[in-house]
């Protein structure tokens, strides 16, 4: 019997659908945190919520699972069972912090979603409201589904926060910027990359820091790798921070610097923030020149 590539692919398609099968009902996925600080005084403030599979399965990575998922018509099954666990999770880390959480257009669109899903469940956890922030990613394409505006305002009303994703990646993020008026834009890791040696992206993340000043918007940066990629950012005044220099994804998230490696060196301050982080370190030297 010839063997056919029909049938490598029906049998593929076959273990996929069982591995997908055992990982939602036996609710195995892994929430990760990766941790977002404060670059102006390297505290941390929060993390954002990842997923993976179960380790060593075919659909540990994230890419692969939601691709699974997409397949197999079980998206929004995946979508809620993450955010319930992660949520959960988080739950457990220390109050007080603030988690940001991804949504696409499937979950919003869900009828279980638009009574309220999310809300309910935080309430059940003890998880305040405002310690969540929404993220909308500009890859994901809201505006086909007519969602946009409506699931800013359904969380708007409930109290939560928005974020703006990888901004940069697509063509709509301004535009989405001035529409929604979000509390959070986080700039994509493409103009993070290499950023002290490249003064394109110097200048590109320099005019969104900017606009966020002047629309009381806060600006975090994404995909943080390097030591100099870091202190080029905080000469820049950028005031949040996330990548694998601060802190990788883990299911028990910690920094992987201390906020003294993270503040920001004495020289690279000027004006009112050195003489403060000089008058910090010397007491009797309040009266520095002004």
């Amino acid at each position: 019997m010839q063997y056919r590539p029909s049938q490598h692919y029906a049998a593929q398609q076959a273990v996929e659908r069982q591995t997908l099968e055992r990982i939602l009902t036996q609710r195995q996925l892994v929430p990760h945190f990766q941790p977002i600080m404060d670059l102006r005084n390297g505290t941390l403030i929060g993390y954002e919520a990842l997923i993976r599979g179960p380790a060593g399965s075919l659909l540990q990575s994230p890419a692969a699972l939601f691709g699974a998922a997409i397949r197999q018509e079980r998206q929004l099954e995946l979508e809620l069972l993450c955010r319930t666990l992660s949520l959960q999770q988080f739950a457990a880390l220390p109050a007080g912090s603030t988690l940001f959480l991804n949504v696409t257009a499937s979950l919003l669109s869900s009828p279980d979603h638009q009574r309220g899903f999310t809300a309910d469940l935080l309430q059940q956890l003890g998880i305040p409201v405002e310690n969540i922030v929404i993220e909308l990613s500009e890859q994901h394409p809201f505006d086909q589904h007519g969602l946009t505006r409506a699931a800013v305002d359904h969380y708007r009303s409930m109290g939560f926060r928005i974020a703006i994703d990888d901004l940069g990646t697509g063509y709509s993020g301004l535009k989405l910027w001035s529409e929604l008026q979000p509390e959070f834009v986080k700039i994509d890791r493409h103009f993070i990359h290499g950023i002290s040696n490249d003064p394109v992206k110097r200048e590109f993340v320099r005019s969104i820091s900017q606009i966020g000043r002047s629309l009381g918007c806060h600006v975090l940066a994404e995909g943080i790798e390097q030591l100099d990629e870091l202190r080029t950012l905080q000469t820049m005044d950028i005031e949040l921070g996330q990548g694998y220099l601060l802190g990788r994804p883990e299911a028990r998230p910690a920094p992987l610097l201390s906020p003294r490696q993270i503040r920001p060196a004495l020289h690279l301050r000027s004006g009112r923030a050195a003489r403060r982080a000089l008058a910090a370190l010397l007491p009797g030297t309040q009266g520095y020149s002004r």
